[in-house]
């Protein structure tokens, strides 16, 4: 089949693609790329931590750019070993002895009322910062509900209390796909695999998520045991993100970039 007849063929199949881009709020690396990824690249969510300490400069940069979406990304943990944030309440079962986020969850010790309250205070302060929000979403997890059936339901009952969607990641309804594997951490393979995904994609929505970041001094003091080249990896994703490359092949496949608000309600 020639290359004119394949672009024909899949721009019938009417594949949609909501590629997500999370941490914001968490430094200013992240938020300059997720800005990029959206403005110059095929991102259409970006995904804010409350708790982190560049979450006023997100909502700052991010107001510049009202037709992005915007999630809550619910956060219980903080992962790296030298950049930390804590909880925006008093919540004693979810921290570690210097007052942080643990690295990893820890549901054995997590108080449920605590984490409400928590996540009460996390979608308040993104709606009040955030106008445009849509939907929340779960920080180094697919949903809550798979560590915590009853956490799962306390989200969900949140969501709809807030008016916001509730993530689906996932789900039948949205399918993930893979844009790449983690190594190697350079761009043009990267590119390469991304597109061989956009050419296989089919009829309906699926997302795509990462984590883009401009590569600085501040990103390469993020990193933990056996992800110590964090900076590395994000910068080269917001590389394909932005890849004018992958941005042709979006727009020869007729793949249609969509954002949590054009997904439907389950």
């Amino acid at each position: 089949m020639s290359q004119n007849r394949r672009s024909e063929a899949l721009t019938t199949t009417n594949a949609k693609l909501l590629v997500r881009v999370d941490d914001a709020g968490t430094s200013l690396a992240a938020n300059q790329g997720c800005e990029l990824a959206v403005h110059e690249g095929i991102a259409r969510s970006i995904e804010v931590m409350m708790p982190g300490a560049w979450v006023c400069d997100a909502a700052e940069r991010f107001a510049r750019l009202p037709a992005v979406d915007i999630g809550v990304h619910l956060t219980l943990t903080s992962e790296w070993d030298r950049v930390k944030w804590r909880p925006l309440t008093h919540a004693p079962s979810l921290v570690d002895g210097h007052g942080f986020f643990r690295p990893r969850f820890q549901a054995s010790a997590w108080n449920l009322n605590e984490i409400e309250a928590e996540f009460r205070a996390q979608v308040e302060l993104g709606k009040r910062l955030f106008p445009q929000a849509s939907h929340i979403s779960s920080h180094m997890t697919r949903h809550f509900e798979d560590i915590d059936a009853s956490l799962g339901a306390m989200v969900r009952a949140l969501a709809k209390q807030y008016g916001l969607k509730d993530d689906p990641l996932g789900t039948d309804d949205l399918p993930r796909v893979v844009g790449y594997q983690p190594f190697p951490r350079d761009a043009e393979p990267r590119v390469e695999a991304f597109n061989q995904m956009l050419a296989g994609l089919t009829e309906g929505p699926s997302i795509f998520v990462d984590h883009p970041a401009v590569l600085s001094d501040e990103l390469r003091g993020h990193g933990h045991d056996e992800y110590e080249d964090v900076a590395e990896d994000r910068a080269s994703c917001l590389a394909v993100l932005t890849d004018p490359n992958v941005i042709e092949a979006t727009a020869r496949y007729g793949i249609e970039l969509i954002s949590y608000r054009d997904v439907s309600e389950n």
